[in-house]
This record gives structure tokens, sequence and C-alpha cells, in this order.
């Protein structure tokens, strides 16, 4: 099975992904089975609830091929994380894009309270990265300090798509053995060197569609030349046991 965690519903920048059937196929145009489709749209029109609601109607269209991610201002919290979860959405994910990351010493007092509510609820949490995150102590450090916080529970980086910030990202999957990471189209001796020294069951791919063609980072992740066993992993495997059947 093929499932690609990131793909965007209402992108702010890109016409495609309004429709279902249009997200459809193009996922079985690159082969994928099953998505996660996110709120990319909030970055730029601030209408969270709005665009969790879509997700939410998108999934309950076709449950078989959709799971759905949910997204908050972070200052709204627990309560929102909540609303979040009674839309039945799988998980919870935290945009740093246009300029919505807190400064270091609030990741603590706001992420790991939305992270602690994902748990509560049986919810995946996920901080997407744009670039490098202007924040002390690196792009992942905010990751570092919610899996920290909640060790028995994953934590997904997601959108390290930032070439000149992998050794970050490999510092983190060190330092905390419950990060897991998104994969897209990124440099192949990183990747390599991710799996190797983290583990496939501790990645996914994520497309990021319509930003990158979910066919290209599948055939990146097959010529890295992984064992099958891994490139199910990062492909798919990891993805369902994350989400859940």
């Amino acid at each position: 099975m093929i499932f690609d965690t990131a793909v965007c519903l209402r992108h702010p920048h890109l016409p495609q992904g309004r429709e279902a059937g249009e997200i459809l196929r193009a996922m079985d145009a690159a082969g994928v089975d099953r998505a996660a489709l996110m709120p990319f749209e909030v970055v730029q029109r601030f209408n969270w609830r709005e665009a969790n609601e879509r997700v939410a109607a998108f999934c309950r269209s076709r449950p078989d091929r959709f799971r759905g991610w949910g997204t908050l201002n972070h200052y709204d919290g627990p309560e929102e994380t909540d609303r979040i979860a009674d839309l039945g959405l799988r998980g919870a994910r935290i945009f740093t894009s246009w300029g919505f990351t807190p400064g270091t010493g609030l990741i603590e007092r706001f992420y790991v309270p939305i992270a602690e509510k994902c748990r509560e609820r049986g919810m995946l949490f996920s901080i997407e990265h744009e670039g490098h995150m202007p924040t002390l102590g690196g792009a992942v450090y905010s990751d570092c300090i919610v899996a920290d916080a909640l060790p028995d529970r994953p934590v997904l980086m997601s959108r390290c798509w930032t070439w000149g910030f992998w050794p970050d990202y490999l510092a983190a999957l060190r330092e905390c053995p419950n990060l897991v990471i998104e994969v897209g189209v990124a440099p192949s001796s990183w990747i390599r060197r991710a799996a190797e020294e983290a583990g496939a069951d501790r990645m996914v791919m994520g497309s990021w569609w319509p930003e990158q063609e979910p066919a290209a980072v599948i055939a990146h992740v097959r010529g890295l030349g992984l064992p099958t066993e891994d490139e199910e992993k990062i492909l798919g495997g990891t993805a369902a046991r994350l989400f859940g059947k």
C-alpha cells in the first residue's frame, strides 16, 4: 500500500486540489492508495474551523481513500484540538509557514498542551517546517521539545524539504527516538542515512501535492537502493501503523 501523508486541500498558491475527484485522479495516476489531506489554505485565509470541516467532509466522502489532518491557531490550544478530534480527523498539524511560529520560549507553553490533547484523543501530532524556523536551537528544536515532553507518542516532522537543514533533522532523530520524519524529494544521501540511523519505521512519504508529484516521491524512494522492506515502510507501512486502518 502507498500512503501519502501530505496532500494539500486548497493550496494557497496553486489551483489544483479543490475537488475530491481531482485529488483522487492524481492519487490514482501515481498509484497512491491512501492520502492524508490537510487544510493548507489556512496559512493565507486563517479560516481554521471552516478548513478543518472541509477536510472532514472530504474524508467522509471517501473513507477508504482519505485520512485527515486538522490544524489550528496554536494559541487556541487543547479546546480547539478537541473540536478537531470531534470532526473525526486523525491528527493535528501545526503550520509554521508565513510567520506562525511562536518564539522558542513559548513552544512548551502552547505546542505541548496541544500534543497532550492529541495523545488523549488518540491523534497524531505534527509540525510543518517552512524551511529553517527562526527559533533558537535549529530547524527542529520545537519538535524536540514536544517529543521530550511526550516520549511515549510519535511526533511527525513534516515538510523537511530544505536541503541545508537535513543535518538538523538527522540530529533530532538521533536525540528523540519518538520523532518520525516525512520524506519528499530530498537529497538521496540524507534519506539513506535516516533509514540507516533511525530506521524506515520512523519514516513516511509526503508529497505536498500539488507542490510535488506523488509519483516523483515514490520513484525517488524506490531509487535509493534500500531493502524492499524499508521501501515499503517509507511508502506506506509506517503511515498505516501511525494512522491506523
